[in-house]
């Protein structure tokens, strides 16, 4: 099914307002203005000012609230989404155990080969992207990504 504008315009409105309220929760940053609340809120006031747009267009142009998409029909789609959905899941049930590397790397490789990219370069393609986003996250952001049966990664 695809949710009509004013519809998804409204579950953005009510996302919104939970993704405030809950970072409201945030603890104070000692010594500074703004808090961890910051982006959270920010976020929330564009998802917001995206919602009122999509209500706004959807009720103008008296779309339906729910229709089936074309997407939908076509089974190689449908295998397509349930096979990104498992693959987000999978991550969150096995990279604690495995680590952010070995999981990542094979649902990147997995995903590249749905999309039939060339083997070779889907596994070039994974590495570098797990290497890059490792870095990303655990060298410059200091996000603690799960080592799993690696261990501690320096770069």
């Amino acid at each position: 099914m695809r949710l009509g504008d004013t519809m998804l315009g409204g579950l953005l409105l009510i996302l919104s307002a939970a993704l405030a309220g809950f970072s409201q929760t945030f603890p104070a940053i000692p010594g500074q203005t703004y808090g961890a609340a910051t982006f959270p809120i920010a976020v929330a006031i564009g998802l917001a000012g995206c919602g009122v747009l999509l209500m706004i267009g959807g009720i103008r142009a008296g779309h339906r609230h729910l229709e089936a998409a074309e997407w939908m029909l076509d089974r190689r789609a449908v295998v397509s989404v349930a096979l990104t959905v498992l693959a987000m899941i999978g991550y969150i049930l096995l990279a604690p155990r495995l680590g952010f590397i070995p999981v990542m790397a094979g649902m990147l490789l997995g995903l590249f080969l749905l999309l039939q990219v060339h083997w070779l370069m889907a596994i070039v393609a994974a590495a570098a992207t797990t290497m890059v986003i490792h870095g990303l996250f655990a060298g410059f952001l200091l996000v603690p990504l799960p080592l799993g049966i690696f261990p501690r990664v320096s770069w």
